[in-house]
Order: C-alpha cells, then structure tokens, then sequence
C-alpha cells in the first residue's frame, strides 16, 4: 500500500463508477477508451525509430566528449612538457 497504493485505490473507484453506468454510457467510455489505445499505440516506436534517436543523440553529445578529450589531452601535454623538461 506504501507504493503505488493510491493509483490501485483510484483503478477500482473508476470501475465501481464504471460499473454503475446505464449501458450506453458504458458503450461510449469503452469506445472512447479503445481510441485511447489506438492513440497510444500508434506514438509507440518502431526500430529505425529508435536508431535515429541514437544517432541523433550521438550527434549532439560527441562533439562535446571530444573536445572534453582533446583539452584533457592538451592540458596533460603541456603538464608533461613544462615538468619533465
């Protein structure tokens, strides 16, 4: 009940209600209910979806680790160069 028990508690309140409706409303909220479904199922995304997500991520982030990379890896050379002359 500690976690997630609220959202239970409201899932039967919404059936009891559900329950309790004349039949064509109860026609209405199942079909309003299967266009829900079809919404969300139609966002879903597929595998080249999820690839380009990546790339496009990549894209945006790699510049930055290898510029990151190059001044760590100028800062060590000149450290290297000053001290161990």
């Amino acid at each position: 009940m500690l976690f997630g028990g609220k959202r239970r508690v409201e899932e039967d309140l919404e059936k009891i209600r559900f329950a309790n409706l004349p039949a064509d409303k109860q026609e209405k909220e199942l079909a309003e209910k299967e266009l829900r479904k079809k919404e969300i199922q139609s966002i879903k995304f597929e595998k080249n979806d999820r690839l380009a997500l990546v790339i496009a991520t990549f894209s945006i982030v790699l510049p930055y680790v290898f510029a990151f990379i190059a001044i760590i890896g100028a800062v060590i050379g000149l450290m290297y160069f000053f001290f161990l002359k």
